[in-house]
């Protein structure tokens, strides 16, 4: 039996990585003979830089950057070998992860540091950048980014406002870097949900950022605001376009800031790997993710997946931390079963502790079934 084994990492608990090698492990324990082929992979947000160490001929380039909250930390990028292509995941700089739970506020937090590691690339040669969002501590529409690279954003006394969405109010003027005219961006979206409105950037993400009820309309205001300026300034409307509410609005605020052309993540990953041909040669895959809700149905690896197995008439198994209903939304989009990790009544914390063994042994025992029935 060929097993194809693609998921997505588990936010803040397992990568993409260690989710497959315990997936792998599972079935192993009932038949080690099967041929299995793990491929870890991402919507094009966190875990990017893990797939291309593992499948892209070029190199991690480390270097020193800072976290959403203005934190000195260490980071890495991709660059392409014999390529002036660079690879920058935006929760290496500014992921959720790298902010302390007391410390998350989508009002204050910005994209600043992807926006160093964007600049270090170019510095070292780079006239082509592919930005994956996903993960992301901030809700500045990429303000942080351009501001890093040397955009202005200028209040009514013509000088730069202070970083975060809290602060986008009070953009006057857009000034650009003549240089960044020689610079091609590309954004890898990780969801497809607009820059505003109730499946907006704000409304749908911030409250996992740390925003509070109270906030969340005022920092949609801003962003809305920013987006004004952006087609007074620049001739450009942000707001309808696919995906410009990934990582806070990001993808579409460098769409406008930028020219950034825009790219469903998942599909730019997935041909790096052929993954359409793995699936159409495979008797079954198992995929996963930490959280199955309504929020997956906007572009995440499962429902990607989901979609591949639809069009060649694939099993599509689920396994997930959390699982949302109405369940009908997944199956509709090409999953065949979906199973919870858990096997008892278990914590949130004390479930991601003991993640890597339940997923290998749901893994277990839902491949004993499908085995028996092949």
């Amino acid at each position: 039996m060929n097993i194809l084994i693609a998921p997505d990492s588990f936010k803040e608990c397992l990568s993409a990585s260690k989710v497959a090698n315990s997936i792998a492990d599972g079935i192993n324990k009932i038949n080690p003979n099967h041929n299995i082929e793990k491929i870890p992979i991402s919507d094009g947000g966190e875990g990017s830089i893990e797939f291309l160490k593992k499948n892209c001929d070029g190199k991690v380039v480390k270097h020193e950057t800072e976290n959403a909250i203005g934190d000195k930390i260490l980071s890495e990028y991709f660059k392409f070998r014999n390529s002036k292509k660079a690879w920058v995941e935006l929760s290496q700089a500014s992921g959720l992860s790298l902010v302390k739970k007391k410390k998350r506020n989508p009002g204050l937090t910005s994209t600043y540091g992807t926006g160093l590691s964007i600049n270090h690339a170019i510095e070292s040669g780079c006239s082509e950048i592919i930005l994956s969002l996903g993960g992301s501590a901030t809700n500045d529409a990429g303000a942080g980014i351009f501001q890093a690279l040397g955009g202005m954003l200028l209040d009514k006394n013509n000088k730069q406002i202070v970083r975060g969405c809290e602060s986008l109010h009070k953009i006057k003027e857009i000034k650009t870097p003549k240089y960044l005219n020689n610079i091609k961006f590309q954004i890898a979206y990780d969801v497809s949900n607009p820059l505003l409105g109730i499946n907006g950037a704000t409304r749908t993400y911030s409250v996992q950022k740390g925003a509070t009820l109270d906030q969340i309309e005022k920092l949609e205001m801003n962003i809305f605001h920013f987006s004004q300026i952006i087609k007074k300034d620049l001739k450009i409307d942000i707001t309808k376009v696919k995906g410009g509410g990934s990582a806070g609005g990001t993808a579409a605020g460098l769409f406008g800031l930028l020219g950034a052309r825009l790219t469903n993540g998942f599909k730019l990953i997935s041909e790096f790997v052929n993954l359409e041909e793995k699936v159409l040669l495979s008797d079954i895959i198992f995929t996963a993710e930490g959280k199955l809700d309504y929020q997956s149905l906007n572009g995440k690896v499962p429902i990607e997946l989901g979609r591949l197995a639809k069009k060649h008439k694939k099993i599509l198994v689920c396994l997930a931390g959390s699982i949302e209903p109405p369940y009908e939304n997944f199956y509709r989009n090409g999953i065949t079963a979906i199973f919870n990790i858990q096997n008892k009544p278990i914590s949130l914390d004390e479930s991601m502790k003991e993640a890597d063994n339940q997923i290998s042994d749901i893994s277990s025992r839902v491949f004993s079934f499908f085995e028996k029935i092949q």
